[in-house]
């Protein structure tokens, strides 16, 4: 260790050499930062000469390896039998999965192959959409094939230093027939693709305390009745929610809705924000409700809004404060002025208990994913 700091120290040339070696060899290197939680290293080593399950995909022509241990399941979406058709999330084209909102990534766009955004594939009642089902990491996504061809055990040879930079191939194989086929990174896949879909959008688990105010950093924007935009901190968010409005009870004149076999107190935001309105759709019970949920250990309240709108990146530097019960400030994102939740007050209005245990080291930030239910509980 240098006694003193100089103009040399401090250049990460340790780390070039191991990423360097690391490369040598078709292997990479991920740093993730973030400022006051830390750093979080990824070493991938490639399986030279490993011998793997693999199933054989086929898109545009060309034969594609998927390692079998990241190979979920298979679905076969859209035509009139299946049951299930893709729909979209803004821009982001989605699938429902025994309740649960699957994002979707087509392989012809992975690879810039003719034919693009086959996740959104356009056709009659009868076009059926194969989806292979992948789980990397702590990712989970469908990735759009034209067909399923076999399940092979091949074995896993290493690609030329063209191609690792692409970050979508782990190795090559020869298949029986003798044909090359390529095998997919399935993590590479998911981080190259899925990274702008505000519908992956990390919801995990971020144990951050709830938030008395958006101090910058992601925030979630929701859209309440007139208009009214309003951005809730992202890492007090536990869970997206969408239940029918017949789900929505009353207790003792308090909206309450069954959640995880609870009941959990409603908080309706444009109720909180201003004057009593009728949200739109309310009179209609065909009309799902989108709740965010917000979870603290064995503690759980959903807050109703209109619409999700977005998630964005805040810039404290345009903040201007505002003292006014749940709102705390404004900022402004994608060119519009928005209003800053306070998401602790807003909680404390469905359950004034809420945070009764914090001397425990309880938090909001419990693991979230991103889920639509159905309206009937």
């Amino acid at each position: 260790m240098a006694g003193a700091v100089t103009n040399v120290s401090g250049r990460g040339v340790g780390l070039d050499v191991v990423h360097t070696r690391i490369a040598a060899i078709g292997g990479t290197v991920e740093v993730e930062s973030t400022i006051g939680r830390g750093t979080t290293w990824r070493l991938r080593i490639p399986l030279t000469l490993a011998i793997i399950s693999a199933i054989i995909v086929e898109t545009a022509g060309e034969r594609y390896s998927i390692p079998a241990v990241n190979v979920l399941e298979f679905i076969a979406a859209g035509g009139e039998s299946s049951g299930s058709k893709i729909e979209y999330v803004g821009l982001a084209p989605v699938l429902r999965v025994r309740g649960a909102l699957l994002p979707l990534v087509g392989l012809r766009d992975v690879l810039g192959l003719p034919g693009g955004k086959e996740s959104g594939q356009q056709g009659g009642a009868d076009t059926v959409t194969v989806i292979a089902v992948l789980q990397g990491d702590t990712q989970r996504f469908g990735l759009v094939v034209d067909r399923v061809l076999d399940t092979e055990e091949i074995v896993v040879k290493p690609i030329p230093a063209r191609l690792q930079g692409v970050g979508v191939y782990a190795g090559a194989t020869l298949l029986g027939d003798g044909r090359v086929a390529l095998i997919l990174d399935v993590q590479g896949i998911a981080s190259r693709s899925m990274a702008g879909q505000w519908l992956e959008a990390e919801l995990q688990s971020r144990d951050a305390p709830a938030l008395p105010a958006a101090a910058g950093g992601q925030v979630l924007l929701v859209a309440l009745a007139q208009r009214r935009r309003v951005a809730i901190p992202l890492a007090a968010v536990t869970r997206l929610e969408r239940v029918g409005r017949e789900a929505i009870e009353h207790v003792g004149g308090r909206e309450v809705i069954q959640y995880r076999r609870a009941i959990v107190p409603l908080v309706r935001l444009d109720h909180s924000l201003g004057p009593r309105v009728t949200p739109a759709g309310a009179d209609s019970p065909q009309q799902d409700q989108l709740v965010v949920i917000f979870t603290r250990g064995p503690r759980t309240v959903a807050l109703a809004v209109e619409e999700v709108l977005d998630i964005m990146d805040d810039d404290p530097a345009r903040h201007a404060e505002v003292d006014d019960g749940v709102v705390v400030g404004s900022t402004v994102l994608g060119g519009r002025v928005s209003e800053l939740l306070d998401v602790r007050h807003a909680v404390l209005l469905g359950d004034p208990s809420f945070f009764d245990d914090e001397a425990d080291g309880a938090s909001i930030g419990a693991p979230a994913t991103l889920r639509a239910v159905g309206g009937r509980r």
